[in-house]
């Protein structure tokens, strides 16, 4: 893929029909209200990928492979993913809500209690329970995330004929060529735009 750098935020939106129902459904069911700029955020986009985006906010770099959504969300970054898992649960009764996730699948949350309402802050999955804020609100967040546009998504006969001419051919396998298709299912028609609150 090329890409192109830029100082801004981008998402691929996930498909937000019938989005207000979804969220006051999710509302109900655990008690509890989306802070105001991220259920903004919701109603207009409805979560999303966002690839090639990064952040370096208060001593933590991580990149943020997406926003969770609702309803007809992309299955890995939904809401009812996180259902099945414990890690709902726990952010809920700490009072906060995951809003985002990595790679290596840390969360960004977002505070709902009375104490810390639309701050926003980081978990490593892996190292206890530790909330660390990033920012006083999403607003602040969103503009300290930088995404880099997706270019041009080369072919699985572009990728094959560059490892050849590297020397690798011997290195081009099945699960090689179908995580190459996966990558170009994914981005070969990837919508971004700029996240605008």
């Amino acid at each position: 893929m090329l890409n192109f750098n830029l100082n801004k935020m981008l998402i691929s939106r996930f498909e937000n029909t019938d989005i207000e129902r979804h969220i006051l459904e999710f509302e109900n069911k655990y008690a509890f209200k989306f802070p105001v700029e991220y259920r903004e955020m919701l109603q207009r986009y409805n979560g999303g990928d966002t690839p090639d985006t990064t952040f370096k906010i208060n001593k933590i770099s991580s990149d943020l492979e997406g926003f969770f959504g609702l309803g007809d969300a992309e299955v890995f970054l939904n809401y009812s993913s996180l259902e099945k898992s414990s890690w709902l649960s726990l952010f809920l009764k700490d009072g906060f809500i995951p809003i985002g996730t990595n790679v290596f699948g840390d969360y960004v949350l977002i505070g709902i209690a009375e104490k810390n309402e639309g701050k926003v802050f980081f978990y490593f999955h892996d190292r206890g329970k530790r909330y660390i804020e990033l920012t006083s609100d999403f607003k602040s967040f969103v503009k300290q995330c930088k995404s880099q546009k997706i270019g041009h998504v080369r072919s699985i006969e572009e990728r094959r004929n560059g490892m050849i001419s590297n020397g690798l051919g011997d290195k081009i396998t099945i699960q090689k060529i179908a995580a190459w298709q996966a990558e170009i299912d994914k981005y070969g028609n990837i919508k971004q735009e700029e996240l605008v609150l």
